[in-house]
């Protein structure tokens, strides 16, 4: 009993230490690599990896060392997976589980509730294991192609998986040991697995996936029942393995496919955000696990009711999703006639993605300041244009004052460079290339340099300074297509590059454009972004104006853009054209 104590304490004690290290690790590197964000998730990979291995060569149980090691090898399958996609690596995955069963740590019979076992001969334990521990890395992997997914159903796993093992009467301290180091590495890197426009990537997809397989066998190893953690698994992913096998079959029979994680995606047709979309198929995911666990934590009569009422609640779920309910997906203030979203970046973002899922026709942003709402005011084409933009953009400090001033709801900036690069970070994940258009000639290409070390796999669909004339409208619209490219940055100043985006989106299918002004100057580094404080503080126009003096021209109208704010308050103001 008192050993059994003290093993105890060293799991807490060796957790509690993983903790406080890893934490401390990315604390310090986030100082220094927070620019490179991409520099910074691959340090957190290699950390990730790093905590495992030494909670693996720590714990005295082989088992814990073996599935550890075996995971350790699906991340390096992963790399493969990435560098050369061509190759079939995920045989390997199948592979790992026959070492699993070689090794001692397989699936020999199986158990059901009641008592009853069902004994496998050593060919047909070779065969389950393989097909087990197989399927889960192949599952997280696929899951992973909406970000967040995969992060968010992985804690909700080792989460489930610990409470059953903690409140388990039966002896399965290594499954225990590892449900706990698996929670708090989660814990510590939980920005790396909760972030909702985040893909975990096939390395850690694949880890995470061996890690799950090989802990749930565990308990089958030790002669707990089935329903004690294979179960579980089981009906966590059940949603993501019904869907993936349909998949297959409309592959096999119908040259239409239907389309991995079908669920998220007619959620997200019919207007959810991304990130509730993620949510609600996770959730839903961990309602029938919980229901499974119930099995082992609660009595028979208990368990009924858990999976009655799991059961209600998929089915109201589902019929929520049948009759297309939608959520409200934007709240539109309103200067002088002219629409502006009042979203968060992150919705904006989410939106970009579910457009680009949606495909149709092409679309464009407007990224609007306090000079181009004085423009949208005064000019009445220029206002038609901005609120026939799918989204209309805050970029700019003095706009969000003006609205702020106005009593609209509030509104969250979100300027142009730093949306850019959001977006650049997204297409790299999902492999969409971008085009730039616009400032003198080399600085896009500059600039795509750069996005491209800041987001390595970013695809570049090609460049094109902004200096056109009409004669070459033609050939720039059929590079665009050929590209392939799905966002479009348009940096050629306002309004020219407002009006480019209403003449041509049309012409441009599946894709979004989107005016970035002189972002272009500030990502290929010849301008410098004003200091934290100054942006903060509202005056990095004036930080930009002692770096180009001749804006001195535009930032002058900015008193006016205050007056007209101010008459708008007191019932005296109104847009031209009216």
């Amino acid at each position: 009993m008192a050993a059994g104590v003290h093993e105890l304490q060293g799991m807490v004690f060796l957790s509690l230490s993983i903790f406080v290290f890893f934490f401390a690790i990315q604390r310090i590197s986030k100082v220094t690599l927070e620019r490179d964000q991409y520099q910074y998730q691959y340090l957190k990979d290699i950390c990730l990896l790093a905590a495992w291995g030494i909670c693996g060569v720590w714990s005295p149980d082989p088992s814990v060392r073996l599935v550890v090691a075996m995971g350790l090898l699906s991340a390096i399958l992963g790399v493969g997976q990435r560098v050369n996609p061509k190759m079939p690596w995920s045989l390997g995955f199948f592979g790992i589980g026959l070492v699993f069963a070689s090794l001692g740590l397989g699936i020999s019979f199986v158990g059901f509730p009641g008592g009853s076992y069902l004994f496998l001969n050593r060919y047909s334990s070779l065969l389950a294991t393989a097909l087990w521990v197989g399927l889960f890395p192949l599952l997280l992997q696929e899951m992973d192609q909406v970000p967040g997914l995969a992060g968010f159903l992985s804690a909700v796993s080792w989460i489930v998986m610990l409470i059953v093992t903690g409140l388990s009467k039966q002896h399965i301290q290594g499954a225990f040991y590892m449900t706990l180091v698996g929670v708090s590495i989660l814990a510590v890197f939980w920005s790396r697995h909760g972030h909702s426009y985040q893909r975990l990537g096939e390395p850690v997809a694949a880890l995470w996936g061996t890690l799950i397989a090989g802990t749930s066998i565990m308990g089958v190893s030790k002669g707990v029942t089935f329903s004690t953690l294979m179960l579980i698994p089981l009906g966590l992913f059940a949603i993501p393995m019904v869907e993936a096998s349909v998949n297959i079959v409309s592959r096999t029979f119908s040259s239409r496919s239907q389309g991995s994680l079908f669920l998220y995606r007619r959620l997200v047709s019919r207007g959810m955000d991304h990130t509730p979309a993620v949510r609600s198929v996770g959730s839903l995911c961990a309602v029938m696990g919980a229901a499974v666990a119930s099995f082992q934590l609660r009595d028979e009569s208990m368990a009924l009711a858990a999976l009655l009422s799991s059961t209600i609640l998929l089915g109201g779920f589902l019929f929520v999703v049948s009759t297309g309910i939608k959520r409200s997906t934007s709240n539109r203030s309103s200067l002088w006639g002219t629409p502006i979203d009042s979203i968060s970046a992150d919705y904006a973002l989410g939106r970009t993605r579910s457009l680009i899922l949606q495909g149709g026709p092409g679309r464009y942003f407007v990224t609007l300041d306090a000079l181009s709402a004085l423009r949208a005011r005064e000019d009445r084409h220029f206002r038609e244009i901005v609120t026939g933009a799918d989204l209309v953009l805050p970029d700019g400090k003095g706009l969000t004052w003006a609205l702020g001033f106005l009593g609209a709801p509030s509104v969250q900036r979100i300027p142009g460079v730093e949306f850019v690069e959001r977006m650049c970070r997204l297409a790299s994940m999902e492999g969409w290339p971008v085009f730039l258009l616009g400032g003198v000639p080399g600085v896009g290409e500059k600039a795509a340099e750069n996005l491209k070390k800041l987001y390595p796999g970013l695809l570049v669909g090609g460049v094109r300074h902004g200096y056109l004339d009409a004669s070459e409208a033609g050939s720039l619209l059929e590079e665009i297509r050929d590209s392939g490219s799905r966002f479009i940055f348009v940096g050629m100043g306002v309004p020219n590059q407002e009006a480019w985006m209403f003449e041509y989106h049309r012409l441009l299918p599946g894709t979004i454009s989107i005016g970035v002004g002189g972002s272009f100057d500030v990502i290929s580094g010849n301008l410098k972004r004003a200091p934290l404080f100054l942006q903060k503080a509202g005056l990095e126009w004036l930080f930009r104006l002692i770096q180009e003096p001749w804006r001195w021209s535009r930032v002058r109208r900015l008193p006016l853009f205050v007056y007209h704010v101010i008459l708008t308050k007191f019932g005296f103001s109104h847009q031209k054209g009216e």
